[in-house]
């Protein structure tokens, strides 16, 4: 098949989970035989075309930033012209400007599409902006697609209530190399090692992450902490780790390439994610996956892939953080409880090569 690919975020020069989604997509759909080309925007200095790990890359400068939504409209002409020229046009996260020209080309007409809801809310913008774009132009975008996919039944019944209908949504689960992240050989969950990875913004609970440290720190004194990432915030966020004198005790990086992500969390004894909103990240199955016990917000899609493999505490409760996270470092047969639950979790139902095979065949079925 040719499939066009359509994402504001790619890694590596975006890092979080849509980019690395959208990367290892493309790259397993090309090892499989097909021509995989992905539109992007230019965030850096990278070039107008590339091809990387067996698929090609078009990038577009944005007009400008809105809301870490690059507006691209120039991307609009390059689609237009080769609406029909592939079998499948995949646009990523109904949140960004690209997906939104994806529904307005299949309006046009054009190749079927296939829309991929990364998580309904946004992180970065202001909830009543939210609201009223997930009733006009959210809703507009996912009634534009042929087929709509979810990583859980709890994103399905979301879209259902948004008045999408129930056979253009299909439930893929979100999945990672459980052959490539896998627990080290001697499990350092001993050692007090706590690791958060994400973006500096908003949505994703940073500053309770900070709080839950500080509070941590009277009970744990030797833990530290290692927080990789990028984003608006970070300027702000570093400051207050100063504030509270914690700098010697968290560890800040930019980025980690995926050949070391490994180590980072099998050197990890606890990964934190104190997000408010979120789909299914890679990063707590990838941290399940090398057997390592998660403390996340009590979210309602992840409350079934996290109970049992670690500890889902309230929104914004930075006590219940520091108190989850106390419990794990505190008893070593309960981490390592949990990390063995959540390797078998992860192996059993969150295979990256179901999710690329279930992908293929629900692009077999529209064309």
């Amino acid at each position: 098949m040719k499939i066009l690919r359509v994402a504001a975020d790619i890694y590596p020069a975006v890092v979080g989970g849509v980019g690395i989604h959208v990367h290892e997509m493309s790259k397993e759909q090309a090892r499989l035989g097909h021509e995989v080309n992905v539109y992007t925007a230019i965030t850096d200095s990278e070039p107008d075309n590339e091809s990387t790990s067996g698929y090609n890359i078009r990038r577009f400068k944005p007009l400008m930033n809105l809301l870490g939504n690059s507006i691209m409209p120039n991307m609009f002409l390059d689609l237009f012209k080769n609406r029909h020229k592939h079998d499948i046009i995949h646009a990523h996260s109904h949140l960004y400007f690209s997906t939104n020209l994806c529904a307005l080309l299949r309006k046009m007409g054009s190749s079927p599409l296939v829309i991929t809801n990364h998580g309904l809310n946004s992180q970065t913008a202001p909830e009543w902006f939210q609201n009223i774009y997930t009733a006009t132009g959210a809703k507009l975008t996912f009634l534009a697609a042929d087929k709509i996919i979810c990583y859980t039944e709890t994103g399905k019944n979301e879209l259902i209530e948004l008045g999408i209908k129930s056979h253009k949504i299909e439930v893929i689960h979100n999945g990672i190399d459980t052959d490539h992240f896998v627990p080290a050989k001697k499990q350092c969950l001993d050692k007090k090692r706590l690791l958060w990875i994400g973006r500096y913004a908003n949505g994703k609970g940073v500053d309770n992450l900070i709080d839950a440290f500080n509070i941590l720190k009277s009970k744990h004194p030797e833990a530290s902490l290692t927080m990789v990432g990028r984003g608006p915030d970070k300027d702000r966020i570093i400051q207050k780790i100063h504030d509270l004198e914690l700098d010697k005790d968290i560890t800040i990086k930019d980025f980690v390439p995926n050949s070391e992500i490994v180590q980072l969390y099998q050197n990890s004894s606890v990964f934190v994610l104190p997000s408010l909103e979120e789909g299914v990240p890679r990063t707590i199955l990838e941290s399940m996956s090398c057997g390592v016990p998660v403390v996340c917000t009590r979210l309602p899609q992840l409350v079934d892939i996290v109970e049992g493999s670690g500890f889902l505490v309230p929104i914004k409760d930075s006590q219940t953080l520091a108190d989850r996270i106390s419990e794990i470092l505190s008893d070593i047969s309960l981490a390592e409880g949990l990390g063995q639950n959540g390797r078998k979790n992860v192996v059993a139902n969150y295979s990256w090569k179901d999710t690329v095979k279930r992908t293929i065949q629900l692009y077999e079925g529209l064309i």
